[in-house]
């Protein structure tokens, strides 16, 4: 695995976090509108939560508004992610129209990273392979909306995605109090020292979680998700200040 990876001219993996504007609209109309205005916004990473479109579950409705995308993300990384019920979406979807929609979209080439939620499925590491093989990288994700788990557990979490191979591993976390917060951080301190390797996502969520969304570059968090239009998870904050704190961040640890 990669020390640095590079992606439309994006490094991730040294500097400050990239910063990724999530798009949640229903109708393909407001999708394509609110993506090219992204673009043209100069914003780095987009995620398309795809189980927000009204006909995401949908391989060839998928593809096809993705091949509509084409032209208009090229120096865009583009992330697409299809966030089932059980991890805190908008959508029931079987594992099995859940593994082909993403490999479906993955073929479409016009995506960069596919989000698989690492441990609602069966042999993630072989789908993760899979879809590698289509072409795209793959963020091995686990969500956690009620609370913040053990450290432990987190730490196992983290060593079996990072151990499938995925290009990157990410962990999204509810803290109960601003404790629980300074554990996620440590966990991924922890996780990062015995694997200096991994390519690492972490958030807490919430109010109380917002400082992990700005301090990724002191704990190793590579990407930090923030709210262009809307937001897609609690506790995002504005793509505009959260760009402005990163920078302001990069040019003080480099002091």
């Amino acid at each position: 695995m990669e020390h640095e990876i590079c992606i439309k001219n994006h490094k991730f993996g040294t500097g400050r976090p990239i910063l990724c504007a999530p798009v949640v609209e229903e109708t393909e109309g407001r999708i394509l509108a609110s993506i090219q205005n992204m673009a043209n916004q100069g914003v780095e990473m987009i995620e398309w939560r795809m189980d927000w479109y009204r006909n995401g579950s949908d391989p060839e409705a998928v593809a096809s508004l993705l091949k509509k995308l084409a032209p208009v993300i090229k120096q865009t990384v583009f992330l697409g992610t299809f966030r089932s019920k059980r991890q805190g979406g908008q959508q029931d979807i079987s594992v099995d129209d859940y593994l082909e929609l993403n490999l479906q979209a993955a073929k479409t080439g016009v995506l960069d990273l596919v989000d698989v939620e690492f441990f609602q499925i069966k042999a993630p590491k072989d789908i993760v392979y899979t879809l590698q093989q289509a072409g795209v990288r793959v963020v091995a994700s686990d969500h956690d909306f009620a609370e913040t788990p053990e450290g432990e557990i987190m730490r196992n979490k983290l060593k079996q995605m990072y151990l499938s191979r995925a290009d990157f591993i990410k962990l999204a976390v509810m803290p109960q109090e601003k404790a629980d917060v300074l554990r996620l951080m440590e966990e991924i301190l922890s996780v990062k020292k015995e694997f200096p390797m991994s390519h690492i996502i972490a958030i807490s969520m919430g109010s109380d979680g917002v400082i992990s969304r700005l301090l990724g570059q002191w704990f190793h968090s590579e990407v930090t998700f923030a709210a262009f239009e809307k937001t897609s998870a609690p506790g995002q904050v504005s793509y505009e200040e959260a760009h402005l704190i990163l920078e302001h961040m990069e040019g003080w640890m480099k002091e």
